[in-house]
């Protein structure tokens, strides 16, 4: 990969980009993540507004929001409980009015949608999780997930009937639907890392013998009816997009080659982005390096961008530089930023205006991961206001805050030892 200055940099990732007929004032995309503040019981709150807002006055050219469930059974079955709600109107107006707040600082927003949790759910002593087959999943320790002994094995999944899975298809639908109402200019499918809907699209997860296995156009059925359907009820300008793994970096799993037979045969189906990632939740020790330009120099997000004919996006790119390369040599057309844009919510506006220096990089210390992971608000090391944007400067945190927050800090200092890791294992493992 040839070497691009900050200036040239600043130039690429300023180009602007349609998606179907949205309008995308640069390449750099606010990722999904479950960092969005929601209250207690799934609706959008000041928080969930206050954090978009700051991201959009940042100067991204598109949002897309995260953590959010589309199903009854997907709620009972999180792990993790900052999650937003699309399964009933009741959640609605509260996501509308962060619509409305994000699109007056113009920026679109898309909001990505799952049925459920898959493998990694947590079951209830009646309510069993459901999956492609019936393969539970095994999790190593990684920089970005402790593991207790190491390893961690998820319990044993039921495979999901086919009237589960129309079931799913119609709440999608539904959910699609609701999001449109509320304003959104989109829609993206969630079908990657170890999840539901993933466990259907590669061989070693789905041992199916009915229509939704075998073959790719059975494997890919699922998402195929999915998208159709959506697409029926939303009409053609609504954006519907696919998250996808590129490679699931599992020795007996399915690399880009089988991943990209699936793409192209969702694609038929009318989406028009695809949203790569890299891996599942089974190979969170085999990450990208500390610039992410092994996600480049494998070539797999070229492998994608070079056959599909809609536009295509990747992250893991923290270097502004290294990420308008990717865009100028032709792996992606737009790059998705995480944890970036919780070190720095300014990082897109500094790019467009010329002050990449001026950055605040991400540590990659993984602390808001493993917040999440045990429980605790996110937050970041390199920025005091995350998850707080909703306060006023000087104001008083609210008392819950003030009890739990030294008690969290405690936690996180022996996040290495075993006491705590055994309580990390409980949280990911037992049934609600």
């Amino acid at each position: 990969m040839h070497k691009v200055s900050a200036e040239q940099a600043s130039d690429i990732l300023s180009r602007p980009i349609r998606i179907n007929g949205l309008t995308i004032r640069n390449r750099m995309v606010l990722g999904p993540m479950a960092a969005n503040g929601p209250t207690a019981d799934g609706h959008a709150s000041d928080q969930t507004i206050a954090f978009l807002e700051e991201r959009a006055r940042g100067g991204v050219g598109l949002i897309i929001l995260g953590g959010m469930v589309s199903t009854q059974r997907g709620w009972d079955e999180s792990r993790f409980r900052p999650v937003l709600r699309t399964d009933r109107d009741e959640f609605i107006p509260a996501l509308a009015k962060a619509v409305t707040a994000v699109h007056a600082l113009g920026v679109p927003i898309i909001a990505e949608i799952a049925p459920g949790f898959g493998r990694m759910g947590v079951p209830s002593a009646d309510r069993p999780i459901i999956s492609a087959s019936p393969l539970n999943l095994v999790m190593k320790s990684s920089p970005m997930m402790l593991v207790p002994g190491g390893e961690m094995t998820t319990p044993m999944p039921r495979e999901a009937t086919v009237a589960e899975i129309k079931g799913y298809e119609t709440e999608m639908v539904a959910s699609a639907v609701r999001l449109k109402t509320a304003g959104f200019d989109g829609i993206e499918i969630a079908a990657m890392m170890s999840y539901f809907l993933a466990s259907f699209l590669s061989p070693r997860t789905n041992w199916r013998t009915d229509d939704y296995g075998g073959s790719v156009e059975n494997r890919a059925r699922i998402v195929v009816d999915m998208v159709r359907a959506i697409r029926e009820q939303v009409g053609p300008d609504f954006v519907i997009g696919l998250r996808i793994a590129a490679n699931d970096y599992m020795p007996d799993g399915q690399g880009p080659e089988g991943f990209l037979d699936i793409a192209l045969e969702i694609e038929k189906a009318g989406i028009d982005y695809v949203a790569l990632v890299y891996g599942c939740y089974e190979a969170l020790d085999v990450t990208p390096d500390a610039d992410g330009a092994n996600l480049i120099e494998n070539g797999e997000a070229r492998y994608f961008r070079e056959r599909l004919s809609v536009p295509v996006m990747m992250g893991g790119l923290h270097d502004p530089t290294l990420a308008a390369a990717a865009v100028e040599e032709g792996h992606t057309d737009l790059v998705m930023l995480a944890r970036p844009l919780l070190a720095d919510p300014g990082y897109a506006g500094k790019v467009t205006g010329r002050r990449i220096e001026d950055i605040v990089r991400c540590d990659r210390n993984g602390t808001c991961i493993k917040r999440l992971a045990t429980g605790m608000p996110i937050r970041c090391t390199r920025n005091d206001r995350m998850g707080r944007e909703s306060r006023k400067p000087g104001a008083i945190p609210p008392i819950d805050r003030i009890l739990k927050a030294p008690i969290e800090e405690i936690a996180l200092k022996a996040l290495g030892s075993k006491t705590l890791m055994n309580v990390a294992g409980k949280f990911m493992t037992t049934p609600d």
